[in-house]
């Protein structure tokens, strides 16, 4: 078991708090990425976890032990850094091998562990390599398997792939997410890339200004973001202001059905992009632009009655129409999310 808890976890910086109150449960043989922009207390995070940092307040448990007396040596954690901080005069076998001569592990062990560690990474027969032989994703995977061979409870990721290109992140954060599930290590992925949280977590914890806003699933968080800021966040979205009166609620010409207890006064309704649908008897709209992204076009469309205008997201070789309807939207109250709209009608003020 590697269960690990964050209890009203804090840490200051010159006076102000860099992360505040953090709550948060990594289940065991979870894997959980800490999302957010720069400056959100992500890292912080992670450092308090692997011991490079002390929290001001709170504490930090794995399995129910407290783990702040703790020195990042003594703690069973292996973390993989944004760069790869190989040594350039050790060959591929004695960087990994380096966390098993300081434990004083014998040398066939050293040996069958290393092996079985370029095996998980996909390195097997590149012991003898020095790293300058090695592209940037083969150095990456000799990080990888660097953490891997301590045998850790807690695997700790602080943005590993960042500095790789774009095909080359999508190719290895598949290979790291099946290495996890396949050793069921309790891990903890640091990322600003929510393409690439959404991709590889079993769940993610978004932060901002070192508050933590929502943990949950990819999907739920997708389709449920509890602040307006993680809505803006995760994926494109559109804010459309809205007066709700009863179980009504109109956002310009649009018209919904509200879910739950009836309200009055403005609130806000948040509609993705691929939930704008053109149809003949929906409302009218323009096309202001509209650009070809491959599978699919970004248009937008301008609405009577909508300042801004509503972006959509159109299925390759689908016509575009000269009116809209709204498939599913969700609603916010003072940036916390209330529950769901279901369009009703489609009307055009006059």
């Amino acid at each position: 078991m590697a269960e690990i808890m964050f209890q009203d976890v804090s840490k200051l910086y010159a006076g102000k708090a860099a992360v505040n109150a953090l709550n948060l449960r990594v289940e065991s043989g979870e894997l959980v990425c800490l999302l957010g922009p720069s400056g959100c207390g992500k890292t912080t995070s992670l450092r308090m976890l692997a011991g490079f940092l002390t929290p001001d307040a709170g504490d930090i448990t794995l399995d129910g032990k407290s783990l702040l007396p703790l020195g990042p040596e003594a703690r069973p954690t292996a973390m993989v850094f944004q760069r790869y901080t190989l040594w350039p005069h050790m060959n591929v076998f004695h960087n990994v091998a380096f966390g098993l001569k300081l434990r004083r592990v014998s040398k066939s062990d050293t040996v069958r562990k290393v092996g079985r560690a370029l095996e998980l990474v996909g390195l097997p027969g590149m012991e003898k390599r020095s790293p300058a032989q090695l592209s940037g994703g083969q150095q990456q995977r000799v990080a990888l398997a660097r953490a891997l061979v301590l045998e850790p409870q807690v695997l700790l990721l602080d943005e590993p792939l960042s500095s790789l290109d774009a095909k080359l992140r999508v190719s290895l954060r598949s290979e790291i997410k099946a290495i996890v599930r396949e050793l069921g290590i309790t891990t903890v992925f640091v990322t600003h890339d929510q393409e690439e949280a959404m991709a590889v977590a079993d769940r993610i914890a978004v932060m901002f200004g070192g508050e933590l806003h929502q943990a949950a699933a990819p999907g739920t968080l997708y389709a449920r973001p509890a602040t307006r800021e993680v809505a803006d966040f995760i994926g494109a979205m559109n804010f459309l202001p809205a007066r709700a009166s009863g179980k009504r609620l109109d956002a310009g010409p649009l018209a919904f059905a509200l879910a739950g207890e009836p309200m009055s006064g403005p609130l806000e309704v948040a509609v993705r992009p691929e939930d704008v649908m053109f149809a003949p008897d929906g409302v009218p709209a323009e096309v202001v632009s509209e650009s070809d992204l491959g599978h699919y076009r970004e248009v937008r469309l301008r609405l009577p009655g909508l300042d801004a205008p509503l972006l959509a997201f159109v299925p390759r070789g689908e016509a575009l129409r000269a009116s809209v309807q709204v498939r599913r939207a969700v609603v916010y109250a003072d940036g916390r999310l209330i529950g769901e709209a279901v369009p009703v009608a489609a009307l055009v003020r006059t």
